[in-house]
C-alpha cells in the first residue's frame, strides 16, 4: 500500500471518542477510501490495519462487513477485502445526499438567520478569503467546514443535522481532498461567497440552488481527477 503520508498518524484509532470502536474503525477506513489513500482494487489486510489502528482484528472484520454493505468495499472468499471497484459511485451518491440536504439547510438559513448570526457567518467567509490568498489550504480545510457547519447549525432542524452527523468524518474526508488542488481553493471560495451573499439576501431559492451546484461540481472535479491518475 503506497503511501505518502504517515500511516500510524492517519489510522489512530482515538479509542478517547465516545463512539463504539466499530464506528471509529469504518470512519477511518472509510475516510481513506474517499481521501484517496485506498484506490479502487487495493487490498484491505485486516492484520495490517489491526497494527495500524492499535486494535484487534474483530472491529476490522465489523467494519468490513458495514463498508461492504455500503459498496466500498468488497470481500471475496479465500482471497480477501478489496475496495470495490464501484467506491467512486457510493461516493458521488452519497454527495448527491449531502447536496440535497445542505441545499435545504441554505433555504432555511436564509429564512431564519437574525443579523448577528449573518454577522458571524460573513467574518467566516472574510476569514476564509484570506486563507485563500494565503494559499493556506490546511486552515481552508477547517474553515471551510465551519461555514458549512454553520449554516446547518442556523438552519435549526433537529433531524437534518442527525442526517448529516452521518457522514460529517466522510465529508470531511472529501473536502480536505478538494482544497488540495489550487484550482477548487479559488473555485470554492468564490462559491461559498455567493452562497452567502444569497442568503444575507434571504434568496433562499437561490441560496439551496448554489450549494447544490457547489457540492455536485466539486465532486465531478475530484471524481474525474481520480480516474486520470
Amino acid at each position: 500500500m503506497k503511501k505518502q503520508m504517515d500511516a500510524a498518524d492517519f489510522f489512530s484509532s482515538g479509542v478517547e471518542s465516545v463512539k463504539s470502536l466499530r464506528e471509529i474503525t469504518v470512519e477511518k477506513i472509510k475516510e481513506a477510501i474517499v481521501s484517496g489513500y485506498f484506490l479502487p482494487g487495493d487490498h484491505l489486510k485486516e492484520r495490517e490495519l489491526s497494527q495500524l489502528m492499535g486494535i484487534s482484528t474483530t472491529p476490522i472484520k465489523e467494519a468490513f462487513r458495514i463498508l461492504g454493505n455500503e459498496g466500498f468495499v468488497q470481500t471475496i472468499p479465500r482471497k480477501g477485502t478489496y475496495v470495490s471497484e464501484y467506491a467512486n459511485t457510493s461516493i458521488e451518491e452519497i454527495l448527491l445526499l449531502r447536496a440535497s440536504i445542505e441545499g435545504l439547510c441554505c433555504r432555511l438559513a436564509a429564512m431564519k438567520m437574525n443579523d448577528s448570526e449573518l454577522a458571524l457567518l460573513e467574518d467566516q467567509i472574510d476569514t476564509m478569503k484570506e486563507l485563500k490568498e494565503d494559499e493556506d489550504a490546511e486552515a481552508l480545510v477547517r474553515h471551510n467546514t465551519a461555514f458549512h457547519e454553520m449554516i446547518v447549525h442556523f438552519a435549526d432542524n433537529a433531524m437534518i443535522k442527525n442526517m448529516l452527523n452521518n457522514v460529517k468524518a466522510f465529508d470531511h474526508a472529501f473536502r480536505k481532498r478538494a482544497l488540495s488542488y489550487h484550482k477548487e481553493i479559488i473555485e470554492g471560495y468564490e462559491e461559498h461567497s455567493a452562497i452567502f451573499q444569497a442568503i444575507k439576501s434571504r434568496d433562499g431559492d437561490l441560496a439551496e440552488t448554489l450549494m447544490k451546484q457547489h457540492i455536485l461540481r466539486t465532486t465531478e472535479f475530484i471524481l474525474s481527477h481520480q480516474k486520470e491518475q
